[in-house]
């Protein structure tokens, strides 16, 4: 028995419009966790390049602390000699000085013409020693100087790597600071993630992975800035890698 016309007419747009609905409302959601997954994507990806720099940067780091206690090391080293230069010099300008000194009262006691046989031989005796000590001391001086000129050589050396050292420091400190700063602002999108009730519920269809466990992801705060990001990046990849 047919149905009558206008019924017909009726039933069918209804249905129509509720298989459409019931469509849209598919693709909505589709599209929805389409872009939740970009996000996530997006998240893990710059979280690695983050990671990634950081290991980078690390080898420099250590190398960097290594040279600053090699400098630090060498400082005290040229310090004490230089120090000791400057007493072996101090001390020679005194017997400098005693000798000239001397050279004077020599003269004094010395001068001129003299029948005193004794006193000739023993002015004659006192200049023969202070040949010799004039002779030591010439020695002295030059081997004074050539410490002093060797000195300074490595002193400007030591300042040139000190240098060369702050010049690499202040470089590799600005990249440091640029990837903490970029660190924390990870961190901190990654935590407000964590936390979400969408996130919760991505945990649920990705089988509470254990990189996502209290223990690991609990309290993000306490841990360093380079622990706390690869652990909340591990839990991210986990899940991005069960929604696959």
């Amino acid at each position: 028995m047919f149905e009558p016309a206008g019924e017909f007419s009726k039933s069918a747009p209804a249905r129509a419009l509720m298989i459409c609905a019931v469509a849209a409302a598919l693709m909505a959601h589709s599209a929805l966790g389409r872009a939740d997954q970009l996000e996530l994507d997006a998240l893990v990806q710059e979280g690695a390049l983050i990671l990634e720099e950081a290991e980078a940067l690390a080898p420099v780091d250590q190398t960097l602390t290594q040279e600053e206690r090699e400098i630090a090391s060498s400082e005290k080293t040229l310090r004490e000699e230089v120090q000791a230069l400057n007493r072996d010099i101090t001390q020679f300008n005194a017997v400098m000085a005693e000798q000239e000194h001397g050279a004077e009262e020599l003269q004094a006691q010395c001068a001129g013409r003299t029948e005193d046989k004794e006193l000739v031989d023993s002015c004659n005796a006192r200049i023969a020693r202070m040949r010799d000590e004039a002779t030591k001391l010439g020695e002295q001086r030059s081997e004074l100087r050539a410490r002093e000129e060797e000195m300074n050589a490595r002193v400007d050396k030591y300042n040139a790597w000190g240098r060369d050292y702050a010049k690499r420091k202040q470089e590799q400190d600005s990249r440091d600071e640029l990837n903490r700063s970029d660190s924390e602002d990870w961190l901190g999108r990654a935590k407000k993630l964590l936390a979400s009730k969408e996130f919760t519920a991505w945990l649920a269809r990705a089988g509470n992975p254990a990189a996502c466990g209290g223990e690991q992801v609990g309290d993000l705060a306490s841990l360093p800035l380079r622990s706390a990001l690869a652990r909340a990046q591990a839990c991210l990849k986990a899940v991005k890698a069960a929604g696959r």
